[in-house]
């Protein structure tokens, strides 16, 4: 009769610990965590940051736009000039626009002119420019080169349709493009298949393998692929619909290591975000579970990922006074 009893207690208490167990695992979406942002950059060197990326050894690369000297700067870890360089202009290492960074897989640093369809490899330790031989006509549009693999480039084209492309490295190399869909059938139009034109898509790569995570800035929502097919694609909250009268700002800005995904969400109204006072850091992991949910006490539009010592740098292009936030992440 004991041995009955204590079979009976433990099965409960198993019952109760699986409940328990997978209640906290279902719920871990609503636990939001606040946490403050410490800004780094207290000397008025910035101008106008656009774009930045942390690079593995240390080095930090910023696009400041009316930069002195030069709009792109690297900075070594105390966050010292090491290097300015870039301008406007129609000569060889001269850009028609400011331009954008972007990381390969080996962690050589690229910038990238979108009006010429120029890529240019950059010398952190000489501070010098290596033009690439990107073979994409200029009259193609081209939005943000997303990554750069021993065999490919990977960017995002001009308009909807298309989530990214691959390009092969090698002379006319071959081409594939992974189209994009939208999950949320406020977003789809009346057939439920067309969808809205007008929403930017965030995109980044998985560092170590072929696995990409888009967000999506009126869309609440994100998709993982592996760049064949889809792999995780939902809808995180519902809660953000489409109103022809209105807009609502979903993400600003995504980041990745090889643990996690790093977005920032917003989730309202545009009218709410004039003057926005924070944002939310979302937290995935590569099966697009959200591992934390954390209130930051400072909006951003822009994110990068010190992975190595595991510290998001972050900024809002439309404070005035251009801080750099730093948070040290788990």
């Amino acid at each position: 009769m004991m041995s009955y009893f204590m079979h009976r207690y433990k099965l409960v208490i198993s019952i109760v610990y699986f409940f328990i167990s997978s209640c906290s695992e279902s719920n871990i979406a609503k636990i939001v965590t606040e946490k403050s942002l410490e800004n780094i950059i207290s000397e008025d060197f910035l101008r106008n940051p656009s774009q930045m990326k942390a690079t593995g050894n240390g080095k930090m690369v910023i696009i400041d736009e009316f930069g002195i000297h030069g709009f792109i700067k690297v900075l070594d870890q105390d966050w010292k000039v090491l290097h300015s360089l870039g301008k406007l202009g129609e000569g060889p290492d001269e850009f028609s626009s400011y331009p954008s960074l972007s990381i390969g897989d080996d962690g050589q640093v690229y910038v990238f002119d979108g009006f010429r369809n120029k890529l240019f490899s950059l010398d952190l330790e000489e501070g010098s420019l290596l033009q690439e031989q990107f073979l994409i006509p200029e009259s193609d549009i081209v939005e943000e080169i997303i990554a750069v693999s021993e065999t490919e480039y990977i960017f995002q084209p001009g308009g909807y349709q298309t989530l990214f492309t691959k390009m092969a490295r090698e002379v006319r190399g071959a081409k594939s493009s992974f189209s994009l869909s939208v999950k949320n059938a406020h977003f789809q139009g009346l057939d439920n298949t067309r969808k809205l034109t007008f929403s930017s898509n965030y995109l980044t790569k998985k560092p170590s393998e072929e696995r990409y995570a888009a967000v999506f800035n009126y869309y609440d929502e994100l998709l993982i692929t592996d760049g064949k097919q889809t792999k995780f694609h939902e809808t995180l909250f519902g809660d953000l619909l489409y109103d022809a009268d209105q807009t609502n700002i979903a993400f600003t800005a995504i980041a990745s290591t090889d643990q996690n995904i790093y977005a920032v969400y917003y989730g309202k109204n545009v009218t709410e975000l004039e003057n926005p006072s924070q944002c939310n850091l979302l937290v995935f992991d590569w099966s697009g579970k959200l591992k934390e949910n954390i209130a930051l006490d400072h909006p951003l539009n822009f994110i990068t990922i010190d992975e190595a010592n595991g510290i998001m740098y972050g900024f809002n292009p439309m404070n005035e006074d251009n801080p750099i936030y730093k948070l040290k992440l788990e």
